[in-house]
């Protein structure tokens, strides 16, 4: 789909400080708010036909996303100068309520030049994306803004964030050519909050990774937007993700308070979307744990949801969508994998996530 060649300024805003009950300032005297304007590089893409081989695009290559042609799982590897990299599995996961996920995101390591996809049942599509070397983009709004807990002046914390301004949205992308957003926004009483991982290496350039990931979701899925609500990257910095309204108010429409809460339907537990918050941690967790940074970051902001939404994290929730009826009993506070057949969060942060995240969900902040 052509995308409208405008760029609609960010808000971004104080967003989770006023939700709280604090301050709505954006970590004063560390990060001030910046409202001025200034510019990223547009997503280049560039599709490839279905079959064997090795693509060489005339773009560099920074993600692929695979999309098997059976909906079966998938490999990919890359071409470097040193050679061609193993072959690493893809994963298809999420998706909106009413569009599952079709496609699965690879990032490629410095230096590619190619890559080779193969996948059960025959060929399949696949897309390269470059976050690094289009036209640049100018973004305005407030890039930071800071999340703040409620325990009262002896226990509260600030969290600093990025909005989506910050971290370099091209809001175009969610607009198709009449103008129209693609994914329009929806809010419903918040029930659960769910935690996943992006399954992927990461560049370094988090918020270049947040525009890859951005890209992929809103253009390559055909979503209109990032699926998730909000990300956390090896830093501990927080990421607005979802676009939730022109208030500079992230996840939400109007500050939350526990039992009238609603939150913004993003996309990332296929059918069980409208009423989850889901929260990601930036990168793959199969074979290693998120850093402690990122784990104390999930933590607090698990804690501030929980709080202001009266979700109960270690306690049975019986979860209706209010949108297609699906239902399913989990924890106020879940892993991806509790909903379906899903490795996410990753075998290695899934199988610590009840020492490691869940007691520190009860009682003050670690």
């Amino acid at each position: 789909m052509r995308r409208r060649e405008f760029v609609k300024a960010g808000v971004g805003g104080a967003a989770l400080a006023a939700a709280a009950g604090g301050t709505a300032q954006a970590e004063e005297g560390r990060a001030p708010a910046d409202t001025g304007a200034d510019s990223v590089p547009r997503v280049l893409e560039e599709a490839a036909p279905a079959g064997r081989g090795t693509v060489r695009p005339g773009i560099g290559v920074d993600y692929v996303a695979v999309e098997p042609e059976s909906g079966g799982a998938a490999e990919v590897r890359f071409a470097t100068g040193e050679g061609l990299t193993p072959w690493r599995p893809v994963r298809v996961e999420g998706g909106r309520d009413d569009k599952p996920a079709t496609a699965a995101l690879a990032a490629a390591p410095r230096g590619c030049t190619g890559y080779e996809v193969r996948c059960e049942g025959g060929v399949a599509r696949s897309t390269a994306l470059n976050v690094t070397d289009g036209p640049r983009v100018r973004i305005g709004g407030r890039r930071t803004g800071g999340l703040r807990t409620d325990m009262g002046a002896a226990g509260a914390q600030d969290l600093a964030y990025l909005t989506r301004a910050g971290w370099g949205a091209d809001e175009s992308l969610r607009f198709d050519d009449s103008g129209e957003e693609v994914w329009p926004t929806a809010y419903y009483p918040v029930q659960t909050i769910t935690v996943h991982h992006t399954a992927t290496e990461l560049s370094g350039d988090y918020a270049a990774d947040v525009r890859g990931i951005y890209h992929y979701h809103a253009v390559t899925q055909n979503w209109g937007d990032i699926g998730y609500h909000l990300l956390i990257d090896p830093d501990g910095r927080v990421y607005e993700g979802r676009y939730s309204g022109g208030d500079g108010l992230p996840v939400f429409a109007e500050p939350p308070s526990p039992g009238s809460a609603e939150s913004v339907t993003a996309g990332h537990v296929y059918l069980m979307n409208s009423g989850n918050i889901g929260i990601c941690v930036m990168g793959d967790f199969t074979g290693a744990m998120p850093t402690d940074a990122a784990v104390d970051s999930l933590v607090t902001v698990l804690r501030l949801l929980c709080e202001r939404t009266g979700v109960p994290p270690n306690s049975e929730v019986e979860y209706v969508n209010p949108v297609n009826g699906e239902s399913s009993v989990q924890m106020g506070v879940t892993r991806h994998r509790d909903w379906m057949a899903t490795e996410c969060p990753g075998d290695t942060f899934a199988a610590a996530f009840d020492e490691a995240v869940r007691p520190r969900l009860e009682g003050g902040y670690a």
